[in-house]
């Protein structure tokens, strides 16, 4: 009976770490939605697609899915599937639209380096 209830212990912490590095972002994973596409960086925004935004020219697609936790080049994105179309948005370089198959369209924002 001690063991089942060291064991059942030990268990839980085990789980319960887990969890908790999961929650934190503490894992080696990433939840970042990254597309490159003209040798810039975007990421997925909480900013909302709406009139202001409108759609440009298509400047590309994804060729090549990346695992999760890799960081993508050109035209590579670790969260789109390949053939996703990539389009500018008129009057400005701080966003793109990315639509997928299911033409769902989606606004992601340029990363700046700063330093």
């Amino acid at each position: 009976m001690k063991k089942l209830i060291i064991f059942l212990s030990i268990a839980y912490l085990v789980i319960l770490t887990a969890c908790n590095q999961e929650s934190t972002g503490t894992d080696k994973g990433s939840s970042a939605v990254i597309i490159v596409v003209q040798n810039n960086e975007y990421n997925g925004t909480e900013d909302k697609l709406d009139k202001s935004k409108e759609i440009g020219e298509q400047i590309g697609t994804v060729e090549q899915k990346t695992k999760a936790n890799e960081m993508p080049e050109n035209n590579q994105s670790n969260y789109y599937e390949v053939g996703t179309k990539i389009y500018s948005v008129k009057g400005t370089e701080e966003y793109i639209i990315v639509e997928d198959k299911d033409n769902k369209k989606q606004l992601l924002k340029k990363v700046t380096k700063e330093g």
